[in-house]
């Protein structure tokens, strides 16, 4: 008898193949979606970061009493004219601003006796805090 050579492929052997696709596929889109929002979270943070730098830039001219009367305070994100600052319309500034001594900011003290301010800004998105920026304002 003559063996006759079969061309093609087996079931078991189509079956393996669209298994194996499936999972390098599978694989691939996950990877590419993590990705993404590694690149969304990078983005947003620089813009975060952004809006802290331009809200001091902003503020830079205040008094003592023009900063004390932020405390509290949500804003949008400003540039440093004070026009708002493109595609940041879902970021919220929040303030708090607390009188320090004047040589120790360790030091809360009552605002009439010292001219340094400890102002602590928090960007908001979503009510979830992107970042946090503390900084010290003196008026002498």
């Amino acid at each position: 008898m003559k063996n006759k050579s079969k061309n093609g492929f087996t079931l078991i052997e189509v079956a393996i193949a669209v298994v194996l696709i499936v999972i390098v596929g599978t694989s691939a889109i996950t990877a590419l979606r993590v990705g993404m929002k590694t690149v969304s979270g990078t983005q947003t943070t620089a813009i975060a970061a952004s809006a802290i730098r331009e809200f001091r830039e902003f503020t830079f001219q205040y008094t003592i009493e023009e900063i004390d009367a932020l405390n509290g305070t949500t804003h949008a994100a400003v540039l440093g004219d004070g026009s708002l600052m493109p595609n940041t319309e879902d970021l919220l500034l929040q303030l708090a601003v607390s009188p320090v001594d004047d040589f120790n900011p360790g030091v809360v003290v009552n605002p009439a006796d010292s001219r340094t301010r400890v102002v602590t800004l928090a960007v908001v998105q979503d009510d979830v805090q992107l970042m946090e920026a503390v900084w010290l304002v003196a008026e002498h």
